[in-house]
């Protein structure tokens, strides 16, 4: 269960390969300009003069992709052992292939990476992209201040009830980042949370939220984390993917066991030993960003989890999948890791419900579930390797635990969604 660096990177640069691309590919301007419609962003414009000025450059000249697949290849060959396993079994069977899906999901990674890097190091800029995409929300008929209404509308629009429900997930998580971030007011007495619920400036989960700032600080969303975790693990296990949602179990008891430490730190938020230059250009000196003190194992296991998660459970790959590999996650210092990740999540499936709202869709790959049970059988390895050194617990007793668990999956998540509400 590990590579030596060369070997790693041998497997990676043979992997590029197979699908079609090379470390010198360069982006395409008309491509760039289509996904920037996609995401909504093509009439955006920021007080970040620096941004507005990478965004003219994509869509006016092709753009180097080196810099960005050399920061993903550190990150995945120096922090990903079970990716490059799968991705070794991957070009065994003959399972990549050049696809001009391939290449627009390297193009979304330029334009993702770029969004999530300077959202997560501005956040004038994190809160101009979500005033315009709540507005663009609207235009789709979905408003998160009437949640019901909001969510039989997305449901009407994603057909995909596990796509709707991670949308609506995601913002409360959005919405605390907002209110921490913004140094001005970090803090909200009862009465003006109250004041808020009720003239509609935040929804009920918005408002559960913020409201535990007086009690819990961020170790309430604790509770959130298990509860998204596990909605995609039981997904997985309705639809027979059990190794991997084992994977689920194996990360919730983790955090319910051993809760990693949450706090908000002034600092910059970047790849790891990054190469490319433009990550220079969008450091700040106080920069406020939520920092969750998971191990690295526990983020590795996290992505390498997800990645076979969205592989065998959601359409669209070309603007889903893009959201683990960029830069900012697959190389992500494992403190920071989980705050970007929600400021990704959150752009990705955005970019699902515009998609989905103009009824575009891109085709799944060939053996999609037969890659999907194999990566799942490769990261159950690294989950009881995770269980055992974390929670000195062997592959047994997690097995017996996640029996116990999805013996009635539903009723059990509902219990700790029962936490997220009752608890203060």
């Amino acid at each position: 269960m590990g590579y030596i660096k060369k070997e790693a990177e041998l497997i990676f640069e043979r992997s590029l390969k197979a699908l079609g691309l090379e470390e010198d590919t360069k982006t395409d301007p008309r491509i760039m300009k289509a996904i920037i419609k996609e995401f909504r962003l093509d009439d955006f414009k920021s007080a970040n003069k620096q941004f507005d000025k990478i965004f003219q450059n994509v869509i006016s000249k092709p753009q180097k992709l080196a810099p960005f697949f050399l920061d993903i290849k550190n990150g995945i060959t120096s922090k990903h052992p079970a990716v490059i396993e799968f991705v070794e079994l991957a070009l065994q069977k003959n399972w990549f292939k050049p696809s001009e899906h391939i290449i627009r999901s390297v193009h979304v990674i330029y334009i993702l990476e770029i969004l999530t890097a300077t959202m997560c190091n501005d956040h004038d800029f994190f809160l101009e992209i979500q005033k315009h995409y709540k507005e663009k929300e609207k235009i789709c008929g979905i408003d998160s201040r009437h949640i019901l209404g909001s969510f039989k509308c997305a449901l009407g629009i994603t057909h995909n009830l596990f796509g709707t429900i991670k949308a609506f997930l995601v913002d409360p998580g959005m919405i605390y980042f907002q209110i921490q971030r913004g140094l001005s007011k970090t803090l909200f007495s009862k009465k003006e949370l109250k004041k808020l619920y009720k003239n509609g400036t935040l929804n009920y989960i918005e408002y559960k939220m913020l409201w535990p700032i007086h009690k819990y600080g961020l170790e309430h969303l604790h509770a959130l984390i298990r509860i998204n975790i596990y909605e995609a693990g039981i997904t997985e296990f309705e639809n027979n993917l059990k190794a991997n949602s084992i994977c689920a179990h194996e990360l919730s008891e983790d955090i319910r066991n051993n809760p990693p430490q949450t706090l908000f730190e002034i600092k910059n938020v970047t790849p790891e030993n990054y190469s490319n230059e433009f990550y220079k250009s969008i450091t700040k000196t106080n920069n406020r960003f939520p920092v969750f003190k998971f191990s690295q194992g526990w983020v590795s296991l996290y992505t390498t989890w997800n990645m076979a998660f969205i592989l065998g459970n959601v359409d669209n790959l070309d603007i889903m999948f893009p959201k683990l590999l960029i830069p900012s996650m697959i190389n992500a210092d494992h403190d920071n890791y989980l705050g970007a990740r929600i400021i990704s999540l959150w752009l990705a499936v955005n970019h699902y419900l515009f998609r989905k709202y103009d009824r575009e869709e891109s085709p799944e790959p060939k053996n999609k579930l037969e890659m999907a049970k194999a990566w799942g059988e490769i990261n159950k390895k690294y989950a009881f390797a995770l269980a055992e050194r974390e929670l000195h617990e062997d592959s047994r007793i997690i097995v017996k635990s996640y029996n116990r668990f999805f013996s009635q999956p539903f009723y059990n998540l509902l219990k700790i969604v029962k936490i997220f509400i009752l608890k203060n």
